[in-house]
């Protein structure tokens, strides 16, 4: 998780919010992708963030002129791949992932040649990006911003991507308003 925000703002001031209206062309020409970018989870994510703002103290106005700041996101998925090199001189000690490795053939003791082999594992797996944006009404300029990358888990039912949902934005708005003591 990560936060920047403008200093020269002050956050203290800001009361209400309102959701930055989507402008006709704003949106991306490049395909949305289903999965990231639907409405069970823009419904997920709205309610998130409305009941973390409720907590904080903000309330929320239908009028964008009336809000003392406007909130939007950005959520995608990105296919990664972790290559990780673990030197093969642990698994002769009796540590994970070989323990036994010192008993089997060809394994020796200090000295053999495969005792420095190293193992490699090759990781796959979907990186969730969501980033919560807070802008200026009057002059729709960035001033706060707080960024999740986390490593998509296996999700079956609504109730657990409900839960993924809440737990990520509740780490993000953690950082927001600059200056605020977590409880």
């Amino acid at each position: 998780m990560s936060t920047d925000y403008a200093p020269s703002v002050d956050f203290s001031s800001l009361s209400s919010y309102a959701w930055l209206p989507e402008v006709e062309g704003d949106k991306p020409e490049k395909p949305v992708d289903p999965e990231a970018d639907n409405d069970l989870v823009h419904q997920r994510i709205v309610d998130a963030v409305d009941a973390q703002m409720r907590a904080r103290g903000f309330t929320q106005v239908t009028d964008p002129d009336k809000a003392s700041m406007l909130i939007t996101y950005h959520n995608g998925l990105e296919d990664k791949i972790t290559v990780d090199n673990h030197g093969g001189w642990h698994s002769r000690f009796g540590y994970y992932p070989c323990y036994h490795c010192f008993h089997r053939p060809g394994y020796g003791f200090y000295g053999d040649p495969y005792f420095f082999h190293d193992d490699t594992w090759v990781r796959n797996y979907t990186e969730n990006r969501l980033i919560i944006d807070i802008v200026d009404p009057q002059s729709r300029s960035l001033i706060w911003r707080g960024i999740a990358k986390r490593s998509l888990p296996r999700l079956s039912t609504p109730e657990e991507r409900r839960l993924y949902v809440v737990e990520t934005v509740s780490a993000i708005l953690a950082g927001f308003p600059p200056g605020r003591v977590a409880p």
